[in-house]
């Protein structure tokens, strides 16, 4: 067994085998490799055994790195491991065969695969730990290896790693000086621009000698120089169906940093690589599709009675949008692309709407190690009848994604200073609670502060500036998860880990939640369990 960090794949294609891509035609290398077996131990964020095609003899010295190896001469034949960084097909369009690419923490190398060898790769998820035998080679100074056999290789079980991705300059990628990035993930942000090559367009499709459709380029600035990305029709991106790409829109892209001779692009992975603002969201008319990535503030199925089972996603500034879903079944999609939960020990979980609420809730999934879930959304444009947008999804289209996580700012308001502008923000705000709305019915057992209502407990708190209305849905609430309320069949405000905390007209309370708009009128929606206080006394906060 090798214990190592840092596991990667590589590639051979069939001699003599040339292939029209969107960057022209490139002849593949030449070379047969000896057949090796391994196998050995991921090491990552928790240790999982691997498995392979091959099986059984071990190497007795460190696999050289993925550094090491693109220093190599062309024609050696090396073994060394890494991690999937981008899955087999996705560049297709531009080499012209079925490669992946893998990353460790010096470095990263693209593994070319002739489709015409059988190899299956279906199990090269993004993350897996891989290790590979391969022959170094180029496609136009593109480093490369090439992969011969399917006991040329061996891919983890389980569990695996994602690099965050490195943050160059457009003027950096324009000019080649981030040229050590080659084959690692990268991320620019910038304005679109018009292309410089003279075509007028912003978004520039590009097709073979027989006019098929290869992909897009669209070049991006964030006011120090113009990068180049293209979008591979093979990685399942359709430009032209994005409405918001057009010249002027701040658009961030993620993807693998490219090499065609003397000039690098960023090619996205899929439409999770691609985001624009949470606030650009929120100018986009209805009906049109946008994607975009936040942190999760308000948690799955807080409004499950309202038989909505959607969020509210952030910005690092605290913008929000509701992410509107109406289906309470589906699985959401892990890192890796799949509906599953893996851990370490073997062990896995659905990606399903209660394991998603759990995650994102640090109670009482998440309560020791309360970190920010990031997920990138798909979705559709609408205007609720309060004139509020939201963004209607669904599972499928939302995707946790490896970019460093963080709270957003949580903007501190008074009670009478929430206003339509601050629709889908984070806010919090302290007040005395007052006489609740009249909807619904009284809190049974006293707690005259609050009242009943379909969708939760609502009342009112005004700290003199004016009053607002609190939500506390009844999706957040989990029957006997306060500490003195035994599950008894009930929602009731007790089952919350804050218990005690406001409830009495005249009492002071502090909430933390997400603005929406109901019947013409702010409110704020309590995000999670364990986010109010009463007077001074701290309990516990997701944010």
């Amino acid at each position: 067994m090798i214990p190592t960090a840092n596991l990667l794949m590589s590639q051979y294609l069939r001699p003599g085998n040339t292939k029209e891509t969107a960057k022209g035609s490139f002849e593949m290398p030449n070379s047969q490799l000896p057949r090796l077996w391994y196998s050995f131990l991921l090491i990552s964020i928790l240790l999982t055994p691997l498995i392979g095609c091959g099986g059984g003899v071990s190497s007795p010295d460190p696999l050289p790195t993925l550094a090491e190896v693109r220093a190599l001469e062309p024609g050696t034949v090396v073994t060394t491991a890494g991690y999937v960084s981008v899955e087999a097909g996705v560049m297709e369009s531009t080499t012209g065969e079925i490669g992946f690419a893998l990353q460790d923490s010096f470095s990263g190398i693209y593994i070319t695969v002739d489709p015409g060898a059988s190899i299956d790769l279906s199990g090269l998820k993004l993350g897996r730990s891989v290790q590979v035998t391969g022959v170094v080679g180029s496609l136009d100074e593109f480093i490369t290896l090439s992969l011969g056999s399917e006991e040329d290789f061996v891919i983890s079980s389980s569990g695996g790693f994602l690099f965050f991705p490195q943050t160059p300059s457009t003027n950096a990628i324009a000019t080649g000086t981030a040229s050590e990035s080659e084959s690692q993930i990268v991320s620019v942000e910038g304005q679109i621009v018009v292309d410089p090559e003279g075509s007028g367009l912003s978004v520039v499709p590009v097709e073979d000698s027989s006019t098929n459709l290869l992909g897009w380029n669209i070049h991006i600035d964030d006011n120090s120089g113009a990068a180049d990305t293209f979008w591979n029709v093979s990685a399942g991106l359709s430009a032209n169906t994005l409405s918001f790409l057009t010249e002027g829109a701040n658009v961030q892209m993620t993807g693998i940093l490219f090499r065609q001779l003397d000039t690098y692009e960023v090619l996205p992975r899929g439409n999770f690589d691609v985001s624009i603002s949470i606030e650009d969201c929120r100018l986009i008319p209805d009906g049109e599709t946008v994607l975009t990535t936040g942190v999760i503030g308000l948690v799955p199925s807080a409004l499950s009675a309202e038989l909505d089972y959607g969020f509210s996603l952030h910005s690092a500034n605290g913008s929000g949008i509701y992410v509107n879903i109406a289906d309470p079944v589906g699985s959401y999609v892990d890192y890796d692309g799949d509906g599953t939960l893996e851990f370490g020990n073997g062990a896995t979980l659905p990606f399903d709407l209660p394991t998603f609420r759990d995650l994102v809730d640090p109670w009482p999934f998440a309560a020791n190690n309360n970190v920010p879930v990031v997920v990138h959304v798909e979705g559709t444009l609408s205007t609720t009848a309060a004139g509020d947008r939201v963004l209607v999804s669904n599972p499928g289209k939302v995707r946790r994604v490896a970019v460093s996580p963080s709270y957003p700012v949580v903007a501190s308001l008074s009670t009478g200073g929430i206003q339509s502008a601050d629709l889908g923000r984070w806010v919090t705000t302290t007040g005395t609670l007052v006489t609740p709305p009249v909807v619904g019915s009284p809190y049974p057992g006293g707690a005259n502060a609050w009242r009943v209502d379909t969708a939760g407990y609502r009342a009112r708190i005004n700290d003199g500036s004016g009053a607002v209305e609190v939500l506390i849905p009844y999706g957040i609430i989990t029957d006997g998860g306060g500490v003195n309320d035994p599950p008894d069949g009930f929602l009731n405000l007790p089952d919350l880990p804050s218990y005690p905390f406001g409830v009495n007209i005249g009492e002071t309370l502090t909430v933390y939640g997400f603005v929406r708009n109901v019947n013409g009128q702010e409110e704020i929606l309590i995000g999670g369990e364990g986010v109010l206080q009463i007077g001074n006394s701290n309990f516990h906060f997701i944010d």
